[in-house]
């Protein structure tokens, strides 16, 4: 059930302020992207599809920038509305293999998307993956590195509500003398309740402060809800 992804889920929680009041719980980062039900707008045998986008200065060096999707499926819902997911990672000769979560209530693209960037991260200033996944989780509660702030964006012809999340999970860290510029790496999520899956755009800017270093952005776009392939 996600045991890896959890080490993000767990250490959050545990940072979750204890008591919020009702504004204040509807901005906090911590509860809008670990305590809230993402996947609850995805009925049993449909899946969200996501575009995927990746894009480096040096593809030599980065590897090659592409295009592919994503897809989350439901495949069952049980009695408390938690979902039985499928994830789909990409397609043809980049697929990987398909993995399949159990009672499940958050979207896995989510945290799929935050070990995918402390992996690039990591491959770019270098240091102890533990460490950097320990900085960018601390940094969902860290008003310093997080904010928050209303936002709108077009969906199925409508405008809708939505919160943009940007996190700088470097800024100002005690190893950023040994990130080689990184630190002002930016990550960005946008998330809104009338979206299937509820999140709309993340994105992954990884660059350097340093002239004459790479960088390389992923983006991952909602695009559409349907029946399960």
């Amino acid at each position: 059930m996600l045991r890896k992804a959890f080490i993000f889920t767990v250490g959050l929680l545990m940072l979750a302020p204890v008591a919020l009041s009702a504004g204040e719980t509807a901005m906090n980062p911590v509860e809008l992207l670990f305590n809230s039900r993402h996947m609850d707008l995805v009925p049993k045998e449909n899946e969200v599809q996501y575009k995927f986008e990746r894009t480096g200065s040096d593809e030599k060096l980065l590897g090659q920038n592409f295009t592919d999707n994503v897809r989350v499926g439901v495949k069952n819902v049980g009695e408390k509305g938690e979902r039985d997911i499928k994830v789909t990672v990409f397609s043809g000769e980049r697929q990987r293999p398909v993995v399949e979560h159990e009672a499940l209530t958050i979207n896995p693209i989510f945290i799929w998307f935050l070990d995918r960037s402390v992996d690039n991260y990591r491959l770019m200033s270098g240091g102890s993956q533990p460490y950097l996944k320990g900085m960018f989780s601390r940094s969902f509660s860290d008003a310093g590195k997080t904010t928050t702030e209303p936002t709108k964006l077009e969906f199925n012809g409508k405008t809708v509500d939505a919160i943009k999340i940007t996190v700088l999970p470097y800024k100002d860290d005690a190893a950023k003398d040994k990130m080689q510029g990184f630190e002002v790496s930016k990550f960005t999520i946008i998330v809104s309740k009338d979206v299937p899956g509820y999140f709309h755009t993340l994105v992954a800017h990884i660059e350097s402060t340093q002239k004459g270093t790479s960088k390389v952005e992923e983006k991952v776009s909602m695009v559409s809800l349907g029946a399960a392939k």
